[in-house]
């Protein structure tokens, strides 16, 4: 079954009470946040409202489904400091990836492997991206089998084995 009704737009004020919700949704927290800390709409706003006007380089979306938020995402270049943490060379074009369904009834339908490739597809066309990164928690099995079918390679165990390198090379530079 191909979906192609999945939508990745820029992220606008007019988002934060989706973020919150799912922001406050222990399936999501389990993997993205702390799951005894929801965040609350004031948080929300403290926190991507500066990513929305574009004054902190971590760029936001939001994934549609048929015109309806289901989910976030957003990506970032890495920086001189985290290139040389995580091993790459200075020059190296590496952006980061982050993302989340927040309903967990949309969980397990593939709408996450349409948006992870879809999102690869975007950054690949306004970036100059190398290789794209992504460090799910070892124990989120589902985040990794989606990651691997969107072409996403095992690197190895970071944050005191924690969290799984994973990256995407792009083969078009």
């Amino acid at each position: 079954m191909v979906i192609t009704n999945i939508h990745i737009r820029k992220m606008t004020n007019n988002d934060y009470g989706f973020m919150a919700k799912w922001l406050s949704t222990k399936e999501v927290l389990e993997f993205y946040g702390d799951i005894n800390s929801p965040f609350s709409i004031e948080q929300v706003r403290k926190k991507y409202e500066p990513r929305v006007r574009g004054e902190i380089l971590v760029l936001p979306f939001i994934v549609e489904l048929d015109g309806s938020p289901i989910g976030f995402m957003q990506y970032y270049k890495l920086q001189t400091e985290e290139l040389k943490e995580l091993g790459y060379l200075n020059n190296e074009v590496v952006i980061g990836i982050d993302q989340f369904i927040g309903n967990p009834n949309q969980f397990n339908k593939g709408y996450g492997t349409i948006m992870v490739c879809k999102f690869i597809q975007l950054i690949i066309k306004i970036t100059d991206a190398e290789i794209i990164i992504v460090d799910p928690e070892v124990s989120n099995e589902r985040a990794i089998r989606c990651y691997e079918k969107c072409g996403f390679t095992k690197v190895k165990t970071i944050n005191n084995d924690c969290a799984l390198l994973m990256e995407f090379i792009n083969t078009k530079i």
